[in-house]
C-alpha cells in the first residue's frame, strides 16, 4: 500500500532535513542582522502589524487570480500579469523586514512562556523559533471503512491544483483508499513553519503551538507522537489548549487594542450562533461526523461517502468552502481533539484537565509524561480529588 501511494507522489516529496539545515542557517545569520533591541515596545508591535497586514493584502491578490482563472476569464492572462507584478513588489517590502517581525513575535511568545513559569534555568528551552514560509502539504490517507490515518506523506507547498485533484482520485480508484491532501497552518520543524497570510491572533497562537510540539519532544508524550492515533490527538490537543492560551496572554500583553476588539467580535459571534436562523459550523461538523461514524460501523461505506458529499455541498452553500469532505479528511481534522471534526473523548478529557489544573505550566508538567489514554484517565482521578482540607475539587502541586 505505502509503496504504491508513494509511487505516485515521489516527484512531489517535501524533504524535512533538507529544508530545516538551509532554514537553520538563514535563521542564524539573521538573528545577527535583523535585531528589533534598536525598536521600541510600540515600534515593535506595529511593525508586526504592518507585516500581517500586507501579507493578507498579497492573500486577496492571489486569490483575485485565481478567481480569474477558475472563472476562465478571457483577460485572466493580462489581469493576473498586472496582479502578480504588485504581489512581487509586496513580497519585496515583506523579506525586508521578514528576519526582524519573527524576532519580534518569537520575543513575545518567550516572554508569556516565562510570565507562566515555563523556563529551563530561566529561559525559555528550547528557545521559540519559527520562520513565516509556505508549510508543506500533508497527503493523508485513510482506509474507506473506517476513519483512521493509515499513512501520510509530506509534499511539496507548490503542488499544483489539478496534481493535487488526480493523485487523490489515483489513490480511491487504483488502491481503495480514501486520500485528502490537506494545506497546513503551520509545523513543527526547527525552527517551525508558520505562514502570515492570517489574522494576528491565529499567528500568535499557531506560533506557541508548533513551539509546545518541539517542547513535547523532549518527553515521553512527544516522543510517542505518530506511535497511535489516540497520542497524536493527545499531542495535538495539547498544544492546541496551551497554543491558544499563550497565544491570548501575547495579544493581552502586546496588543490590548487588537485583544478588546477580538473579545468584542467573540461575544458578537456567540450572540449571534444563539440565533437559531444562524448555521452552526461546529455543531454540523461534529453531527455529521457521528453520522458518518454511525455508517461506518455497520459497513454502509458507500452510503457513508454519500452522505458526506451531501454535507459538503451544504457547507459550501452556507459559506464553508470545503473542497473534499471523506475518511481521510476526517482522519486529519479529527487529530485535533478540541475541533469539530474529532469524535474522540480525548479532547474534552484534555479540556478537563485544564481546568483542574491551577497554570498552563502545571498542565504540561502533568501531560508531558503520558504515554496513553490511560495516563490522561487517571490524571483526570487524581486531579478530581479534594485536596486535602479542601472540600472543593483540586489538586495540590507537586
Amino acid at each position: 500500500m505505502r509503496y504504491s501511494i508513494n509511487s505516485k507522489v515521489y516527484q512531489w516529496n517535501w524533504d524535512l532535513i533538507t529544508w530545516e539545515i538551509k532554514a537553520i542557517t538563514q535563521k542564524l545569520s539573521e538573528q545577527f542582522l535583523h535585531s528589533a533591541e534598536h525598536l521600541s515596545e510600540a515600534e515593535q508591535t506595529a511593525l508586526v502589524q504592518t507585516y500581517l497586514e500586507r501579507a493578507r493584502r498579497i492573500g486577496e491578490l492571489e486569490g483575485r487570480i485565481e478567481r480569474l482563472y477558475s472563472e476562465k476569464s478571457e483577460t485572466a492572462s493580462t489581469e493576473s500579469a498586472s496582479l502578480q507584478r504588485e504581489i512581487e513588489a509586496l513580497r519585496s517590502e515583506q523579506e525586508a523586514i521578514r528576519p526582524t517581525v519573527e524576532v519580534i513575535i518569537e520575543a513575545q511568545v518567550a516572554t508569556a512562556l516565562r510570565d507562566q513559569g515555563i523556563t529551563l534555568f530561566g529561559r525559555t528551552f528550547p528557545p521559540v523559533w519559527f520562520t513565516f514560509t509556505e508549510p508543506p502539504k500533508k497527503l493523508v490517507v485513510s482506509p474507506r471503512g473506517r476513519i483512521l490515518t493509515a499513512h501520510y506523506v509530506m509534499l511539496v507547498p507548490e503542488l499544483p491544483a489539478d496534481e493535487r485533484d488526480r493523485v487523490e482520485s489515483a489513490i480511491f480508484q487504483e488502491d481503495n483508499l480514501s486520500a485528502y491532501i490537506a494545506n497546513i497552518g503551520g509545523l513543527g520543524a526547527y525552527p517551525a513553519l508558520v505562514i502570515d497570510r492570517a489574522s494576528l491572533d491565529w499567528v500568535l497562537s499557531t506560533v506557541a503551538h508548533e513551539w509546545v510540539h518541539n517542547y513535547l519532544t523532549l518527553f515521553p508524550l512527544g516522543l510517542n507522537y505518530n506511535t497511535s492515533a489516540e497520542l497524536t490527538i493527545m499531542n495535538e490537543t495539547v498544544a492546541d489548549i496551551v497554543g491558544e492560551e499563550i497565544g491570548r496572554r501575547v495579544l493581552e500583553r502586546f496588543y490590548p487594542d487588537i485583544a478588546q476588539e477580538l473579545a468584542e467580535r467573540e461575544a458578537a459571534a456567540e450572540r449571534e450562533d444563539r440565533e437559531p436562523s444562524t448555521f452552526d459550523f461546529r455543531k454540523e461538523m461534529r453531527h455529521t461526523r457521528e453520522v458518518v461514524d454511525q455508517f461506518l460501523a455497520l459497513g454502509r461505506i458507500r452510503d457513508a461517502e454519500e452522505y458526506m458529499e451531501i454535507r459538503r455541498l451544504l457547507f459550501v452553500e452556507n459559506g464553508y468552502p470545503i473542497r473534499k469532505l471523506n475518511q481521510a479528511y476526517f482522519a486529519f481534522h479529527g487529530s485535533y481533539g478540541t475541533g469539530p471534526a474529532a469524535s474522540s473523548p480525548i479532547g474534552p478529557k484534555m479540556e478537563a484537565l485544564r481546568s483542574l489544573t491551577p497554570d498552563v505550566y502545571t498542565f504540561l508538567r502533568v501531560v508531558r509524561g503520558f504515554t496513553s489514554p490511560d495516563d490522561l484517565d487517571r490524571a483526570l482521578q487524581e486531579w478530581s480529588k479534594p485536596s486535602d482540607g479542601d472540600s472543593s475539587s483540586g489538586h495540590a502541586v507537586q
